[in-house]
């Protein structure tokens, strides 16, 4: 657990140490990708959520928040959110980060929250509380990125217009 919150303090600096402008409107650059931060981290996340699972201290209800209901399809459970973010050789995308930050961040505070019990517990939230507002900032950037990376085809396609027009 403590690696947890080693992993999130560790993200923040990464992410914030690129935080200086050079007075240029460039889409914004990530220190670390969202790819990066999957093979760093999901490995301990990974290893966390198996000590949790295996907990005693989890009634039905957060057995059913931790591993999903498997007759029904819309609530797949944390491990399974986090597997599809971490699966080997998967391509992560904006849709995988914002099902984990919008369903599985909270699911998580929620579930850690409510084990008073679990050693290091104060420390566990403050780490997954901390990691949200990462995992937005990520996500602002990446949608940015590709905006910007979409945006130069359009503008050529535009400025293409008026000559083939006018000829």
């Amino acid at each position: 657990m403590k690696k947890l919150l080693l992993a999130v303090g560790l993200v923040a600096s990464m992410l914030f140490a690129g935080c200086a402008t050079n007075g240029t409107t460039s889409a914004p650059k990530l220190i670390i990708t969202p790819q990066q931060l999957a093979t760093d981290f999901c490995p301990v996340v990974n290893a966390d959520l198996a000590v949790i699972a295996a907990s005693p201290l989890l009634n039905a209800s957060q057995k059913v928040l931790l591993n999903g209901d498997p007759s029904d399809a819309t609530k797949p459970g944390i491990i399974a959110i986090n597997k599809s973010v971490c699966a080997a050789g998967n391509t992560i995308d904006v849709t995988n980060l914002e099902t984990l930050n919008n369903t599985a961040f909270p699911a998580l505070i929620t579930l850690v929250g409510a084990l008073p019990m679990l050693p290091n517990q104060p420390a566990i939230l403050l780490g997954l509380t901390l990691a949200q507002p990462i995992l937005n900032q990520v996500l602002a950037t990446v949608q940015a990125q590709q905006a910007a990376a979409a945006s130069p085809a359009s503008t050529a396609s535009a400025a293409s217009a008026p000559v083939a027009a006018s000829q």
